[in-house]
């Protein structure tokens, strides 16, 4: 995934929908999981390895529905400060949803790449 934010700014919020990989008994329960974890978000440069944020606070957001009957979806969300977008490049971000009993790390799939311009 691609996300790309200018220099020095806040905006956009990023955000990513997390994946339910089916190994949970049901949605509804990983849903229940993760409205009782702690969502970190950590970025660390592409070229190098710096670790440019480290463990900040995330959240997760209920997802509006176009439809009352479809199930409900949600968001993870990193809120930026202009201090996080200070120096440009190219960065690997990764959530980290913090369970009771482990630790997740998302995107699951393939790296989320973000790109400051």
């Amino acid at each position: 995934m691609e996300f790309f934010i200018n220099q020095n700014s806040t905006l956009p919020i990023l955000k990513m929908e997390p994946v339910i990989d089916g190994k949970s008994d049901s949605y509804k329960n990983i849903i229940e999981i993760l409205d009782n974890a702690i969502i970190r978000f950590s970025m660390k440069n592409e070229a190098n390895g710096v670790q440019k944020i480290f463990m900040n606070q995330a959240y997760i957001v209920q997802k509006l529905k176009n439809n009352p009957d479809s199930p409900w979806e949600y968001y993870l969300y990193y809120k930026w400060n202009s201090n996080d977008t200070k120096i440009k490049g190219r960065f690997i971000g990764e959530f980290s949803i913090v369970l009771e009993n482990g630790e997740l790390i998302s995107p699951i799939r393939e790296n989320l790449y973000i790109n400051i311009i």
